[in-house]
């Protein structure tokens, strides 16, 4: 079995603190491990290869963004919905605190891409930094010194990670490991970078959020993928016990083995299940730019409507005012096109208001929020 780490004993506390990456000795790559290996990269081209083609990358990675946003914060027991989200987008009162936090991780993100693709940094404890500082800003985080390592002791369960002390040092490692040339694929680089980091849980608040963001980053920092367009946490949450009992047996039992095939497949799925998502979202939009065309009932507004569409793809709960001032339509106009769309099903009222009516794309919400 392999030594993992070594316990140091402070203050009646047994501490963790995890040896350095890669794993001595190395990881033994079964045969299951290698077909799965296999699939999840070949799940990972065919995404990216899909991410190329899109009409409109900003709007699947807005989507997808908060989708992954959404599932990473309700492993940590942070909960809402896609819709009330987007609801809260739209409406300029107070968010709820769930919300806001879902809308820090989707802000953090964009935040560390900025600093690795707009400003040409490596990925390295300053972009992981300026993660950790966004997510925690707003919300019930902020008093989880946004932006800083921990200055004192942390426990997670039964599990007490390195001293404060050693934080700095080990993420040093951790950001020589993630910036080194090697043999080892950026895939499996991803995963063993993740693990790390939750051993060494640097920060007070926001390690799950964080490292699961790390794979996401690393993932396109690789060349693996070039948008944020995966959803780890898809496969994380629905095996929410499998997760945190495969990350402590790497720890207990030295078997990053069985956490990599338990990551691979996270990704494999992820990877399918968001490339069937976009698939179908764009079949969708086929769809109902042909109802748009060939529906007589559209013959007056079919340049009105089809613009609407678009407006609706990027923003599936909206206003009558706010697509009218977007698109510099005038607001009666806007009106008859959504009580065309309603007549066909692709709007829905969500208030029942008589004034300031809010309606939700509920065809392409489905599609967002189905499981595949």
């Amino acid at each position: 079995m392999r030594e993992t780490g070594i316990y140091e004993t402070l203050g009646g506390l047994q501490y963790f603190i995890p040896h350095s990456l890669p794993p001595q000795p190395g990881l033994v790559f079964t045969p299951e491990m290698i077909e799965l290996y296999t699939q999840a990269s070949a799940a990972l081209a065919q995404l990216d290869e899909m991410s190329k083609k899109l009409p409109d990358q900003k709007r699947f990675i807005k989507a997808y963004v908060i989708k992954e946003a959404l599932l990473s914060s309700s492993i940590e027991d942070i909960h809402t919905t896609l819709v009330e989200v987007f609801t809260q987008l739209l409406e300029d009162s107070k968010r709820s605190k769930d919300v806001q936090l879902v809308l820090n991780y989707t802000q953090a993100l964009d935040a560390a891409l900025s600093l690795m693709q707009d400003q040409g940094l490596p990925l390295v404890s300053r972009v992981i930094l300026k993660a950790h500082e966004v997510l925690m800003s707003v919300g019930e985080g902020d008093k989880a010194t946004p932006g800083h390592f921990r200055k004192q002791s942390v426990r997670v369960g039964n599990f007490v990670p390195p001293p404060a002390t050693q934080i700095q040092k080990l993420m040093s490692d951790l950001e020589q490991y993630i910036n080194m040339e090697s043999d080892t694929s950026p895939l499996i680089k991803a995963g063993l970078a993740h693990l790390q980091f939750e051993t060494i849980h640097p920060f007070l608040d926001g390690n799950g959020r964080i490292g699961r963001l790390l794979i996401v980053l690393m993932l396109i920092d690789g060349g693996l993928l070039k948008l944020p367009i995966i959803y780890p946490s898809y496969y994380f949450k629905k095996h929410r016990f499998e997760y945190y009992q495969r990350l402590d047996r790497v720890r207990t039992h030295g078997d990053f083995e069985g956490w990599i095939l338990y990551y691979l497949q996270a990704i494999k799925e992820s990877a399918l299940d968001a490339h069937v998502r976009a698939t179908n979202i764009e079949m969708l939009e086929v769809r109902l730019k042909e109802l748009i065309q060939n529906e007589a009932s559209f013959s007056k507004m079919k340049e009105t409507a089809a613009l609407v569409l678009e407006f609706l793809f990027r923003n599936p709960i909206t206003t009558i005012v706010e697509i009218s001032q977007s698109l510099d339509k005038a607001y009666n106009t806007v009106q008859k096109v959504l009580k065309e769309f309603a007549s066909h099903s692709l709007v829905v009222e969500a208030t029942g208001r008589t004034r300031n009516k809010v309606y939700r794309f509920e065809p392409y919400l489905v599609c967002l929020e189905k499981e595949f």
